[in-house]
């Protein structure tokens, strides 16, 4: 099943974004009822055989599912950061699942625990065998949602590499993650995390918020990156939109690299990866840009070096085979020019980019014509 979400420029009847989910349904045996995830992956994720990294969060509900897609795309798009798969957990019973304890006052709560083992034993089970992920993985959640996110900090706190926490009810319980936090606190143990917490204006949940902030402040984790945020112009419901997209900012910041040669470049992304975890190459579109650059001067080895460097960080992008294939023509490596625009249309064919296709098809032709 296929959830479609589409802004529209106006006056134009050609779409400028899309978002599509592929809705999942898990029938849970920690739950003991069936649950809905939804899951958007990135744009190009049919046309590449790349990772990503995934971004979970709860209320998969609109407007926040489609909210949260279109600042990952849209920053991924400006190179802020990388694209991300998307993971929705929509709801059956919030105050049950998002809460850690019972506190007292009646009602289905506490279901916290089993709500993480859940997540932990069947969504990424799901994911991690029908998508290409990468082993970074973001929680975000909103109010109650901000709450859990606390908890699974420290219930397990190596199933999260990092937090986002909108307007989160920390006060909940009589403060219960709070203290159960501080106890945590007391060990000496490498946390290689990061947090955002935002809140707008709220002064029902300041509360908790300022103790939790005052607690990281004093307490002072090892490796635990966190920042603490108020947004006062924007309400319980409207802080969500800043708060996701501050905190992503946060965990990605530095992600840009400065302008710089091929290899400053290749030290920037290797900083990444050992920040992240992950192998994170110089993007196909940045290098590319790069090699033409050389070939536009007639600098044609070391676009062709450039080109190379390309085919073999993304050997399954059709496009790094055409460019690589522009640059032996240009100097008189005919055959190599061949083989690299029959690769790139035929791979360009296979997945689907029909311009990309014809127009190495088309220099595959007129160069294999020249041979003759």
């Amino acid at each position: 099943m296929f959830f479609c979400f589409s802004i529209v420029a106006a006056a134009q009847s050609r779409p400028v974004a899309n978002v599509i989910y592929t809705q999942h349904i898990i029938n849970s045996s920690v739950l003991g009822e069936e649950r809905s995830i939804l899951v958007r992956v990135p744009p190009n994720y049919e046309r590449t055989d790349e990772r990503f990294p995934v971004v979970y969060m709860t209320d998969a509900h609109p407007p926040f599912n489609g909210m949260m897609a279109g600042i990952i795309e849209q920053q991924a798009w400006s190179g802020q950061m990388p694209e991300m798969i998307l993971v929705g957990i929509q709801n059956t019973n919030r105050s049950r699942d998002l809460t850690p304890s019972d506190d007292g006052q009646g009602g289905q709560v506490g279901g916290a625990p089993k709500f993480l083992r859940f997540i932990e034993l069947e969504v990424f089970a799901l994911v991690e065998k029908n998508y290409r992920t990468e082993p970074f993985r973001i929680f975000a959640g909103h109010s109650l949602g901000g709450l859990f996110a606390v908890y699974a900090l420290t219930a397990q706190p190596d199933l999260f590499n990092a937090y986002i926490a909108a307007s989160p009810v920390l006060d909940y319980d009589d403060n219960f993650v709070i203290k159960r936090a501080a106890e945590l606190f007391k060990q000496n143990k490498d946390w290689n995390t990061r947090m955002f917490f935002g809140i707008g204006d709220e002064p029902q949940y300041i509360g908790g918020f300022n103790a939790f902030q005052n607690l990281l402040k004093k307490a002072k984790p090892q490796n635990l990156d966190f920042e603490f945020r108020e947004f006062r112009e924007e309400n319980h419901g409207s802080v969500v939109l800043p708060v996701y997209y501050a905190g992503l900012r946060k965990i990605f910041a530095g992600w840009p690299p400065p302008p710089g040669s091929v290899a400053e470049l290749e030290n920037h992304y290797g900083r990444l990866s050992g920040r992240f975890g992950y192998k994170i190459v110089i993007p196909e579109a940045m290098l590319n840009q790069i090699g033409y650059q050389f070939l536009r001067a007639g600098n044609y080895a070391q676009a062709i070096e450039v080109f190379r460097k390309n085919v073999k960080n993304h050997p399954n992008a059709a496009n790094c085979y055409d460019s690589l294939g522009a640059a032996y023509e240009k100097s008189g490596a005919l055959k190599l020019a061949v083989e690299n625009y029959e690769k790139a249309y035929k791979m360009a064919e296979a997945r689907g980019e029909t311009r990309l296709a014809q127009m190495a098809k088309a220099s595959f032709e007129r160069v294999s014509a020249k041979m003759k």
